[in-house]
């Protein structure tokens, strides 16, 4: 599993209208995100810091080995120890770390690092049964103050399974993963996701699994090696609000295209009916030109809209594709 890097994989997924696609609540990779969050004043940095200042010394043993990884390559087992194939609290992840063998531990270590190991996973490869039970240990510690935002998010989860459930029953699952991330793009039957190192990956059949995650808007994880799933990742939209009163925003609960792009994409969309300059298409979506010219180069990425230069002015005007889409969700 990595969350960032330089390079791409590419996943090659084919006909996206073909693909086995779900969504699964798997709270175990949002914490794994917290905990290597960067502070800040946020709500998520505020979280991230407690969530770490809870780590009691009995778990920071592992939380050090996971920390030095931050940002990097994580063996499976410290982010599913318990693959998403169907909603896992972190509790059962908890209890899965405490039945593991020694032997899956090394295992997992070597099949992510090679024989050369990392320095940092160095002293769990020695002591695997002090790793997992240390980690176990401040998995639990750190949810304790991660869990409270889970709870309150759960209006949000709950409206994204709607989001991505409509999106592949109307046949909009390539729209669908050009909007998981601003790194995440979906091309030619191939989704390309920020890697570590340059690789080509086949899905080979195996169940494309959606994860949203509570751990700000830009967090990811990605996860290529389980043999059954390929999972990703991803925020889920309308984390601005948590905290308050955990309802989503009334923005985020309107039509279905709103559900399926997003209410700021949704709108872009629907002005662009007809060819319509740049400044005039941030002002109908009340957005300004530098945001709206971001969500219109993702719906052009994912073939909904062109974009054209006249003289001084930038042009946008939704494609056939756009068209059908738009009459797709409004029926």
């Amino acid at each position: 599993m990595s969350i960032y890097g330089r390079h791409r994989t590419h996943l090659r997924v084919g006909d996206p209208g073909a693909l086995n696609v779900t969504l699964v609540k798997a709270p175990h990779l949002s914490l794994v995100l917290m905990l290597t969050a960067c502070f800040g004043p946020s709500p998520v940095g505020r979280t991230a810091r407690a969530a770490r200042a809870s780590v009691r010394p009995s778990g920071r043993f592992a939380l050090s080995t996971v920390l030095a990884s931050a940002h990097g390559l994580y063996p499976d087992v410290v982010s599913t120890p318990i693959p998403p194939t169907a909603d896992v609290s972190v509790e059962e992840q908890v209890q899965r770390l405490r039945d593991l063998p020694d032997d899956a531990v090394l295992d997992d270590l070597t099949n992510a690092f090679g024989p050369d190991l990392p320095r940092a996973w160095r002293a769990p490869a020695d002591r695997p049964r002090r790793w997992l039970d240390s980690y176990a240990e401040a998995t639990l510690d750190a949810w304790s103050a991660v869990s409270p935002r889970w709870q309150h998010a759960q209006p949000l989860l709950d409206l994204e399974a709607r989001r991505v459930g409509a999106a592949v029953v109307r046949g909009g699952t390539d729209v669908l993963l050009n909007t998981l991330h601003p790194r995440i793009r979906y091309e030619c039957g191939e989704i390309w996701v920020p890697a570590i190192r340059e690789a080509t990956v086949a899905l080979d059949g195996r169940r494309l699994v959606l994860v949203p995650t509570i751990a700000g808007p830009m967090g990811r994880l990605v996860g290529f090696d389980l043999p059954d799933v390929v999972y990703l990742a991803y925020p889920v939209p309308g984390q601005a609000g948590l905290g308050e009163n955990g309802n989503p925003p009334a923005e985020q609960r309107g039509d279905a295209l709103g559900q399926v792009l997003g209410r700021m994409r949704a709108d872009v969309l629907q002005a662009a009916d007809r060819p319509i300059s740049m400044g005039k298409l941030a002002a109908a979506v009340g957005c300004s030109p530098r945001m709206t010219s971001y969500h219109a180069g993702q719906l052009e990425a994912a073939g909904l809209v062109v974009r054209e230069r006249r003289g001084q002015s930038v042009w946008v005007s939704r494609t056939v594709r756009g068209h059908e889409l738009v009459e797709l969700l409004s029926t």
